[in-house]
């Protein structure tokens, strides 16, 4: 038997949605070595579950991959470790409509005949959309969960850009998008949500991108946040990454009142 791990393609029509669908699997042996990799060529269940999918960007995906692995591939040793790190660091930043799952482990004595088999049970068999699962409580899908509700209640969720591309500001192809924005008097004011205590890589590419931002143009960024413990190490370094980069943090605690504010802020386009 021979250990393996995969990973998920996945398409997520919105970060502030649960609904995700799997579109395509990477499969890799332990060493790293690559096994196999597929996308669907089959659209209707992601059309099911977002019918204003972007179809230059479905056509392009296999192209994408093909570059991705190729260039994996030309690294010294076969890319092996660089293929694998280059998807976790993916599964990292988990913004963007296309996203990479975390890996996960499987034990197979044939990992190309196993590789079909994960393709048919993740992909080729899922013509239903399945029922979104419920986000762990602190997780950033739950504070954006929470996010949502808090807009919705206030009338504002309408009102917001949503999955705000950043590409401008940092590099053709940036994937990475910030949650929502809208602009009073000239200045453009960014939310995104993260949770201290699990995202501290995202919170990184966050400073960086807000960096390129405020480069550009005038803006400010907050951070919806839960009430971590501020003991947690890692939530004390999330919170001195974005105090360094100048972005606020609001708890889901004052929300309400926060958004009292956007709306005043609204009265000014």
């Amino acid at each position: 038997m021979r250990q393996c791990e995969y990973f998920l393609v996945e398409y997520v029509p919105s970060a502030l949605q649960n609904s995700r669908a799997p579109i395509g699997v990477i499969l890799l042996e332990e060493t790293g070595r690559l096994v196999r990799y597929g996308l669907t060529r089959d659209w209707r269940t992601l059309r099911c579950l977002d019918p204003s999918a972007d179809s230059a960007l479905l056509e392009a995906l296999p192209a994408y991959f093909d570059e991705l692995v190729g260039e994996s591939a030309s690294e010294p040793g076969g890319g092996r470790e660089d293929l694998r790190r280059r998807l976790l660091t993916m599964a990292e930043n988990d913004s963007g409509t296309v996203q990479i799952s975390l890996p996960r482990g499987v034990e197979t004595a044939d990992p190309a005949q196993e590789f079909d088999r994960l393709f048919a049970q993740h992909v080729e068999r899922r013509r239903a959309v399945p029922p979104p699962s419920e986000p762990r409580a602190g997780s950033r899908r739950w504070i954006q969960a929470r996010l949502r509700e808090s807009l919705e209640r206030h009338d504002l969720w309408d009102r917001l850009n949503k999955n705000v591309s950043v590409e401008e500001f940092t590099a053709p192809g940036d994937s990475f998008r910030i949650d929502l924005c809208y602009r009073p008097n000239g200045v453009t004011k960014y939310l995104h949500a993260l949770s201290l205590e699990q995202d501290w890589n995202q919170a990184k590419v966050l400073s960086y991108t807000f960096w390129r931002i405020r480069q550009r143009v005038p803006a400010t960024l907050t951070a919806v946040v839960t009430d971590a413990n501020p003991t947690q190490p890692a939530a004390q370094s999330c919170r001195q990454i974005l105090a360094e980069s100048q972005i606020a943090l609001q708890p889901l605690a004052g929300l309400d009142g926060f958004l009292e504010g956007v709306r005043a802020d609204m009265q000014h386009p």
